[in-house]
């Protein structure tokens, strides 16, 4: 029960956070760098903020469909103002990795977004990272949102 109550503080913690446009406490390159270590969202969720540290860096962000039932999704990135970063979805069908492409490109500080199906049991992999190498910043946060149907 203690365990339980302590990650539910942290979730709530980190809404709100991210409501007030704070930075993510998880912000620092080597965080959900690679599929393997993709940060799960525990979807829909609104408003997960953290930033792009340099050029190379990376962030992803995983969500399983585990509703029982094939869903609509749809995935937004809010670039951080002067910035432009770029949202790309890979899914992983069980046996195998099938690139979506990327979100359609409205430039720096806007938002692009991305939606399609999901079927029961597939896994939905969303990275952002700076379209140039000069797209990152070690203090201004991008924001990304995901909610299914």
């Amino acid at each position: 029960m203690r365990k339980r109550m302590k990650q539910l503080s942290i979730t709530v913690l980190t809404l709100v956070m991210s409501l007030f446009g704070a930075t993510s406490a998880f912000a620092y390159d080597g965080w959900a760098d690679s599929i393997p270590t993709a940060y799960s969202l525990n979807g829909p969720i609104s408003g997960v903020s953290t930033t792009i540290n340099g050029s190379d860096d990376v962030d992803w962000f995983s969500w399983t469909n585990d509703t029982g039932k094939s869903v609509n999704f749809v995935a937004s990135l809010q670039s951080p103002a002067g910035k432009n970063y770029d949202l790309h979805a890979v899914t992983y069908t069980g046996s195998s990795y099938l690139s979506n492409g990327a979100a359609t490109d409205h430039g720096a500080g806007a938002i692009d977004s991305m939606g399609g199906n999901l079927p029961a049991g597939w896994t939905m992999y969303f990275q952002v990272r700076g379209q140039t190498g000069s797209d990152y910043s070690t203090s201004l946060t991008y924001n990304i949102n995901f909610s299914y149907s």
